[in-house]
């Protein structure tokens, strides 16, 4: 099997089915303890196992953002419940009470 070939045959998964659409080029595999280094992999030749790996890593990452935006979430939240507007500071208009500067 050639490039043109395994090319072909990704744009005709993402063609062909909406949940691989945005199917990646590459698959960054991570470094498995000491037994393997850091990969980056063609998604033409990534191994179930890669994808396992890939998806753990993906994983813990979305969970950070996801904390991350939540904590946000809550400060501006916890602004706007003591008046805050648009361009105030909101560590400013949250309670010394409840960790802020008011």
């Amino acid at each position: 099997m050639n490039i043109f070939t395994r090319t072909s045959k990704l744009d005709a998964l993402r063609k062909g089915n909406f949940s691989l659409a945005k199917l990646p080029d590459t698959v960054s595999i991570p470094p498995l303890q000491g037994r393997r280094d850091a990969a980056v992999k063609p998604i033409e030749m990534v191994t179930l196992d890669d994808i396992a790996f890939a998806l753990l890593e993906l994983q813990e990452k979305s969970r950070a953002i996801y904390r991350e935006t939540d904590a946000l979430r809550a400060l501006y939240d916890l602004a706007r419940e003591h008046g805050a507007v648009g361009a105030d500071v909101a560590m400013d208009a949250v309670p010394v009470e409840k960790g802020g500067a008011k």
